[in-house]
């Protein structure tokens, strides 16, 4: 089929002729004429992939005299007339949209031009091993999930004649070599026969597996994409064939169409994206000023929108740490890379920053960088890229690039050079900035400080010309900025804090300003001699520090350019009213309160407000510690004190000393080195406690007991503070709970304020939470706690929200999220039962009966645990009615003893709809569990959450209680007498929440029917079968995690909780010890405990639940669990850097991967909702996303699923654990 389209342009005629299969369309562009040549494009639409390379002949109607094209390689030439072309190694592969491709052609002034495009695709090559070279296991299944360049993501399923009771091997085997494998849930034991077959272990969690094995993976290649044989040892072997199934993943729903089309039509498997060879650019070629030396890039593949690129960077100085720069010529939409951590991009998406992880950041000369990476692309032009590497040489000359798409600019002169040249009287001597580069909004600048004095640590003043918004710095920390955002004040990372006489501190930063004028700036370095016009400043002299307005946010840090510190805390004040900041302008010296304090130690005041105040102290190190502990003694009684760099272990009954500890991260002290830490000190009485002193352990002490001197003080305004978090109304007592007791008064029905907005105020908090505790009225507020960080009772709320917003079938009348409205009322109705009711899964539409049902008993542990801390932040009513959504579609779906509806709905079907539940009108299935297809995970995991349950209604309910304990013990039966896996028989679940097995969810059954009975007053056996489950299926194995499908830390809490006996509470020790600090589960920088990188909050939020509940019945551990539970918990509400709650807090997520939420309230919603750009129309309140990278980067964004996915599950532990902090701060127990 031929199509011609012609376009004039200066009279000169290009014509553009197509010859390809079954194309339609042909779209094509001058791009530019000129005398004696012309740039064309051709854009040859593709109606089939292409899988192993391309030929195009390009005929001309006259002589070209020169053809330059930069993506094809010119084979042949025929009279300068017919040039045949051929793919490079990078380009071979086209899965989808177009192939696009721009040249310039020479024609000595020729007038008349035509050139006709014909496309030759050429077939694929052979595998290099076949079916008949391997032997499997019998009945295996491969599910080939997805592909993209280079890579494959694949399931393997294997049926047991006999359960693996202590460990398996698998051996993966190949038709063709792959150069990795990552196995999401094994243990890779690396490659034999030169990445022919790779083995894999069972972990620790999954040891035991009784009907079937399912391991997912990734593997990486560069030849053809391999079909995969998959062979357990001791199992029964058959030969193997090339038959594949093709799936679609659970979470990729927009990926869905591109999957099934890479899939189809292959005689080798699913259509490889792969890559023969690769094309190299010319080394040390850069976009900007300057690259890394010797650095190269390479183009390993590419599809639309999409280019697959690698960068090799040669290694000649030493580092322990880095950071790089990764610069594209036009705007890149994202970039998905392995080897590097993530943590901004440029405004204008040219120019990604991005770290070194944990296993990477130790770099010797020699060797070399190489790491690849993804990047998504809206424009039209494909980017290039070049890499600048901290602490490496930099060479090259700017690339010339000229396109509107393209911000980045090729200026690299100083246009700012300053030897002592200051913006204020003095900066640094011999200090020098340069502006590198420029785009709309924004400056990207450096600064260089020649060291003149050796320092161990350091602090720096940026200083602007014009206010600027933000600043974005990589190899510094940002502590605070002034009020007139013109000084930034920024500390030393942990790797570069010394410097040396002759060093220069070289530094690099983003600027991003909203004013008309570019700002300018100078630098001042603490400890380095200063120069300038003006009159001098005294070197200790600090600008007045910022208070910030929003609550939750740091407290601001001032720095003192005379003291070497270790640490600089930057606390959180959850205690914010209006009042007149004050700042301490003199430091006091080894005066002490008491008898003794640590000899050279000094204490400031830095900020004071109304009722609270920021403190700081400063102790030199004489003697090394590994471990250290801090006695804090104030003048005045101080009701609460909070702190970021150390743990507040207890305090002493007259409230004028505090116990510190250090953390996990800053115990090791070395002499010559100073701690130096700040906290803010909450008090109510009249005397402000502005005294204090500090006694440090292991280190000599001095002091004569003679009074400090007093603080000097000036006053200066500050912006005004207005709490968030409203006034628990009392009317004499404040009001309290006592820990295991219920209030006096039941709570009434909670106050329907609109979530996010705050409640009026006025004064000061009335209530006030004691160590002892006494009963008091509760009133129809949240009860508030001094020193309570963040707002919990409101977090609850939200959270409850949340499964309102998940909330299926007929609504009823109660409903507050109001965007939602009444759908799938007639699930169930292709097998004539009612199923109307239960939650949606996650931001699709299936009701998956296993998550949901271990979400709802999490969710009644936490009710049964917490209840208090429902009642105190007025949920209790709320928390109910949560509960019995889910709990009154469960006795729905048992509808008969041996019958339970595990799913309603098709995963592919629904994860292809993107819309409102209301408007889906497809395939919706549902799927019975009977004797002849059994689920003993699902049964028994809801015979569990309907057991649990039933102990929450049993005082407002008993009749309630009664039915969900029945239908408990019924299910639990069905579940014990036929065995099986539900995946087998609801085969639909299998690709989104196949279950690992089904020992733990009997055991947990059992040990909660158990429970049940004995809050009713009755004794069953039930608790001899949780024990010989337990025993059976080798429960006190350590668990890899609390999830939907591993119960194993549950049941092991459950039964020591129960019985006391040492085997449980050595097993579930030995569950959460390794997620404690230094334990075996690894942490981000800011310390979350960091186990997958899907859904890591849920994960972490989880075990901090069960620390909790744990804490309460081993003593000796309480401490460790409590504040465990805390940093994680905290760290997802702010402590982080921002909230990971949708709707809360500081920098919430705004983009939830939810299809409800993402529509609007009226109208059309479709996959161009998916798609769009800006928050969702609709606040998912409440919803905790998946969580951060394990660089504490993220990404807000609904189409990236790994961080913004939402879940039930995800939102069940966390939301428990929540009510079990918040307990704590009620009862006093908050060391």
């Amino acid at each position: 089929m031929k199509f011609v389209t012609s376009q004039i342009i200066n009279a000169s005629i290009l014509w553009l002729c197509l010859v390809i299969g079954q194309s339609n369309a042909l779209q094509s562009t001058v791009v530019d004429t000129w005398n004696g040549g012309f740039k064309g494009r051709f854009d040859i639409p593709l109606s089939e992939s292409i899988s192993n390379g391309w030929r195009i002949t390009l005929t001309f109607s006259q002589q070209v005299t020169n053809l330059q094209i930069s993506n094809a390689d010119i084979v042949s030439n025929n009279n300068n007339r017919i040039y045949v072309l051929e793919n490079k190694s990078y380009n071979s592969i086209f899965t989808r949209g177009s192939l696009k491709m721009d040249f310039i052609a020479n024609t000595n002034g020729n007038a008349g031009r035509r050139a006709s495009v014909e496309l030759e695709v050429l077939p694929p090559p052979t595998p290099e091993r076949g079916p008949d070279e391997y032997q499997c296991t019998c009945g295996y299944r491969v599910d080939y999930i997805d592909s993209w360049t280079g890579h494959l993501k694949a399931r393997v399923t294997i049926p047991l004649s006999t359960p693996a009771t202590s460990g398996w091997t698998l051996f993966l085997q190949f038709s063709d070599p792959v150069s990795s494998m990552q196995v999401f849930n094994g243990d890779n034991r690396g490659t034999r026969d030169n990445g022919f077959i790779y083995k894999v272990k069972n972990l620790q969690h999954n040891a035991y597996v009784t009907d079937q094995l399912v391991q997912e993976f990734i593997v990486t290649f560069t030849g053809l994409q391999p079909i995969i044989y998959p062979q357990l040892k001791d199992s029964t072997s058959c030969n193997c064939t090339d038959v594949m199934t093709t799936s679609v993943p659970a979470t990729k729903a927009s990926t869905t169409q591109a999957s099934q089309t890479t899939l189809q039509g292959s005689t080798h498997g699913p259509t490889s994206l792969t890559t023969q060879a690769t094309e190299r650019m010319a080394q040390t070629v850069c976009l900007v000023s300057s690259c890394t030396c010797g650095s190269s890039i390479t183009v390993k593949g590419r599809w639309s929108d999409n280019v697959k690129g690698e960068f090799s960077i040669p290694i000649t100085t030493a580092t322990n740490s880095w950071n790089l720069e990764l610069r594209f010529s036009v705007p890149v939409d994202n970039i998905q890379i392995w080897n590097a951590g993530e943590v901004s991009k440029s405004k204008d998406q040219t120019t990604y920053y991005l770290v070194n992880l944990n296993n990477n950041g130790n770099l010797s000369p020699g060797q070399i960088l190489t790491m690849e990476f993804i990047a998504t692309y809206s424009g039209t032009e494909e980017p290039v890229w070049d890499v600048k590497l901290s602490g490496q040489p930099v060479c090259g000359e700017p690339l010339a690039i000229t396109t509107q798409q393209s911000a980045v600019t090729t200026q690299g002169t100083p246009l700012q050079t300053a030897g002592s040249g200051c913006l204020e009287s003095i900066c640094t001597c011999g200090s020098n900035v340069t502006v590198l580069d420029r785009w709309s909004g924004n400056v990207r600048g450096e600064f260089n400080i020649p060291i003149t004095t050796e320092t161990n640590s350091w602090n720096l003043e940026l200083r602007f010309s014009a206010p600027v918004d933000d600043i974005q710095i990589w190899d510094a920390v940002e502590v605070s900025s002034s009020a007139d955002q013109t000084t930034y004040y920024l500390v030393n990372a942990q790797y570069n804090s010394n410097l040396s006489p002759g060093h220069t501190l070289a530094m690099e930063f983003i600027a991003t300003y909203s004013g008309a004028q570019e700002p300018v700036w100078d630098a001042r370095l603490s400890g380095q001699p200063v120069c300038g016009p003006g009159q001098p400043a005294p070197q200790t002299t600090q600008p007045s520090p910022t208070t910030q307005s929003a609550s939750n946010t740091q407290s601001t840090v001032t720095t003192q350019s005379s003291t070497t510190t270790q640490s600089v805390a930057t606390t959180q004040s959850s205690t914010t009213t209006q009042s007149t900041t004050q700042q301490a302008t003199t430091q006091i010296a080894s005066g002490c309160l008491v008898n003794t304090c640590t000899c050279g130690s000094s204490i400031s005041v830095v900020t004071s407000l109304s009722g609270s105040l920021i403190g700081e102290f400063i102790i030199p190190v004489t003697t090394a510690t590994t471990s250290w502990d801090v006695k804090l003694k104030f003048s005045v009684p101080v009701d609460d004190i909070q702190m970021s760099h150390a743990v507040v272990v207890s305090n002493s009954d007259d409230k004028k000393t505090y116990y510190l500890r250090n953390r996990y991260d800053n115990g090791n002290l070395s002499p010559g080195q100073t701690l130096r830490l700040r906290f803010v000190a909450l008090y109510s009485g009249a005397e402000e406690p502005s005294v204090y002193d500090a006694e440090l352990s292991d280190q000599p002490l001095c002091g004569d007991g003679q009074s400090t001197e007093q603080v000097t003080q000036s006053a200066t305004t500050a912006k005004q503070i207005t709490s968030s978090k409203p006034s628990a109304t009392t009317t004499d007592q404040p009001a309290t709970t006592t820990k295991g007791q219920s209030a006096t008064t039941t709570a009434g029905q909670p106050a329907t304020t609109t979530p996010g907005q705050s409640e009026t105020t006025t004064g000061q908090q009335t209530a006030t939470i004691k160590v002892q505790p006494a009963t008091t009225t509760q009133g129809t507020e949240p009860v508030t706690v001094p020193g309570m960080p963040y707002p919990y009772y409101e977090v609850l709320e939200k959270s409850i929200l949340f499964y309102e917003a998940q909330r299926s079938g007929t609504l009823p009348s109660s409903q507050r999220v109001t965007w939602r409205h009444n759908s799938f009322e007639n699930d169930g109705n292709d097998n004539g039962v009612d199923l109307n009711g239960g939650w949606f899964d996650a931001g699709d539409y299936v009701k998956f009966g296993l998550p949901m049902a271990q979400s709802a008993t999490v969710l009644a542990w936490g009710a049964i645990e917490f209840k208090d801390a429902y009642i105190a932040a007025q949920q209790w009513d709320w928390m109910l009615d949560c509960l019995k959504w889910a709990t009154d579609y469960f006795l729905k779906c048992h509808t008969g003893p041996n019958e339970f509806y595990g799913q309603v709905g098709d995963g592919g079907a629904d994860h292809a709809f993107w819309g409102r539940p209301e408007d889906y009108t497809g395939y919706r299935p549902s799927f019975k569990l009977d004797i002849n297809n059994p689920g003993s995970d699902v049964a028994g995991e809801t015979a569990a959450a309907l057991a649990a349950a039933s102990i929450v209604f049993r005082d407002s309910d008993a009749t309630y209680a009664d039915a969900l304990l029945d239908s408990a013990a019924e299910l639990y039966a069905f579940a014990n007498n036929y065995r099986g896996v539900y995946h087998n028989s609801i085969t639909n679940a299998g690709s989104y929440y196949a279950s690992s097995g089904y020992g733990d969810e009997l055991a947990w059954a059992a040990v909660w029917i158990y429970r049940a009975n004995a809050a009713k007053g009755v004794a069953t056996n039930h608790l001899i079968e949780a024990k010989n489950h337990y025993q059976t299926f080798n429960l006190q194995t350590e668990p890899w995690a609390f999830s939907w499908d591993d119960k194993k830390a549950g049941v092991q809490l459950l039964l020591y909780m129960i019985t006391g006996e040492s085997q449980y509470q050595t097993a579930i020790q030995n569950a959460i010890n390794p997620w404690l600090p230094g334990g075996s589960v690894p942490y981000t920088p800011r310390g979350l405990a960091y186990r997958d990188q899907w859904g890591v909050n849920r994960y972490s939020a989880n075990m901090a639940f069960l620390s909790l509940v744990a804490a309460e019945h081993i003593p000796s551990k309480a401490t460790d669990y409590h504040n465990f539970a805390k940093s994680q918990i905290n760290y997802m509400l702010g402590d982080g850097g921002r909230s990971y709650v949708v709707g809360f807090g500081n920098n919430p997520p705004t983009e939830p991967h939810h299809r409800s939420s993402s529509c609007p309230t009226s109208g059309t919603c479709n996959w161009n909702d998916f798609n769009a750009a800006g928050p969702n129309p609709q606040i998912l309140y409440g919803a905790l996303v998946g969580g951060p990278n394990n660089n504490d980067g993220f990404t807000n964004d609904r189409t990236d699923y790994i961080y913004n996915e939402i879940t039930t599950d995800y939102n069940a532990g966390f939301q428990s654990a929540v009510a079990g902090i918040y307990e704590l701060y009620l009862t006093g127990d908050t060391s």
